[in-house]
């Protein structure tokens, strides 16, 4: 099987490159004639003066149709001969150079039917939301610290700072003390004052 599927084609008239063509089909006409591929305006080209035909290995043949000046491969006169990579077909005051390459369309279009097929290497193909759902897991595994980590837990109590008033933290200190703590008071003061009682009854005693 052929390593290329594409045939470029550089028209020069006397060494001066004129135009340049890539062709992907089984015969290419060239000559006088304005329907041909490559269409020569020339009184030295015949109107049907050669064609170009492909091979089984993917490469051309040069075929002359009878021209009237003849037509040349890399300087040898030919009625049909096979034309390789950097081969020059010369015709009247006209050269043709030859090159062949891989169409780069058609493998990206191969391989790209392979991905979705499953076949070229296990190639996953992703949709727009697969994506941004593997970018976000990504992005909250990166806030999130591991399991043994200490959580690091933000300060609600804003630090004084030197020479800054210290109002914020006395009002703090000074707030009313929770309803929830008043029973509790009562019954510290109670037992107290029951306790200072009994010792100053004692010391009177002794």
């Amino acid at each position: 099987m052929a390593d290329h599927d594409l045939i470029k084609l550089r028209l020069s008239l006397m060494g001066r490159p004129v135009r340049n063509y890539t062709f992907n089909k089984t015969v290419i006409s060239v000559g006088r004639d304005p329907g041909a591929d490559v269409y020569v305006d020339n009184p030295g080209v015949s109107r049907d003066h050669f064609r170009l035909e492909r091979l089984e290995n993917g490469e051309y043949q040069v075929v002359d149709l009878g021209s009237a000046n003849g037509t040349f491969v890399n300087d040898q006169m030919v009625n049909a001969a096979p034309v390789h990579n950097n081969d020059v077909v010369r015709f009247g005051k006209y050269t043709l150079w030859v090159g062949y390459e891989a169409d780069r369309r058609a493998v990206s279009r191969e391989e790209a039917a392979a991905a979705a097929a499953g076949t070229a290497g296990h190639t996953v193909v992703l949709s727009r939301t697969e994506i941004g759902n593997i970018l976000e897991k990504e992005r909250k595994n990166a806030t999130t610290p591991p399991e043994g980590f200490p959580k690091v837990v933000p300060i609600s109590t804003p630090v004084p700072v030197q020479g800054q008033t210290q109002g914020p933290l006395l009002a703090q200190a000074l707030a009313p003390v929770s309803t929830s703590y008043w029973p509790s008071l009562v019954i510290g003061f109670v037992l107290g004052t029951v306790f200072g009682s009994c010792v100053v009854w004692l010391l009177l005693r002794g």
